[in-house]
């Protein structure tokens, strides 16, 4: 798992759960640095620490923190991306080729997932995710707040799901509001 995704989740702990809080579920945990890879059992352990701090599910944890990645982390770290697409929609139909391939080319056994994103019609995508990790609740955080940083809103419908056992998440997502207006403030 990229070292960002640790650094993410160290930031959206400390703000939606407090700087105390924080402390203890990084307690004993190494300074993650964004140019590594770390075992992805590290981050399900994290997750699981923030949820029994703060008496949420694991899920919702999971869920919220995708957003906050997305609309606060990613797009502070790599405006470049977010500058040259002009929408939520063409931002993520692009993920899989500008950003997973740089990631895996550049970060040592960092493994991004394999994204398939296709145009279902003028406002509406489907994503296509398999990865051992099933961390199709991140996504769909991930989805959300790639939306909120364009200021559009997004409506997911999950179709299939490897938590219920099927092969592949796929993920029906429609866009809505303001596209082509970034929210640069986020």
């Amino acid at each position: 798992m990229h070292g960002v995704i640790f650094t993410s989740l160290r930031d959206y702990v400390t703000a939606a759960l407090g700087a105390d809080t924080a402390r203890g579920v990084f307690e004993d945990e190494p300074l993650y640095l964004l140019s590594e890879a770390y075992p992805d059992e590290r981050l399900a352990a994290l997750v699981a620490r923030a949820a029994a701090a703060s008496g949420r599910t694991a899920a919702q944890i999971e869920y919220d923190f995708g957003v906050f990645t997305a609309s606060k982390t990613f797009a502070r770290l790599y405006p470049a991306f977010f500058a040259i697409a002009p929408s939520a929609s063409e931002f993520l139909l692009t993920v899989e080729t500008r950003i997973h391939e740089l990631v895996r080319a550049t970060i040592p056994n960092a493994a991004p997932p394999q994204l398939h994103v296709v145009r279902l019609d003028a406002d509406r995508l489907q994503i296509e995710y398999a990865s051992r990790r099933h961390l199709c609740v991140l996504l769909r955080g991930l989805v959300e707040g790639t939306a909120m940083h364009y200021g559009e809103t997004s409506q997911i419908d999950e179709t299939s799901c490897m938590l219920r056992g099927d092969d592949a998440c796929r993920l029906e997502v429609r866009l809505k509001g303001l596209a082509g207006k970034v929210n640069r403030g986020a």
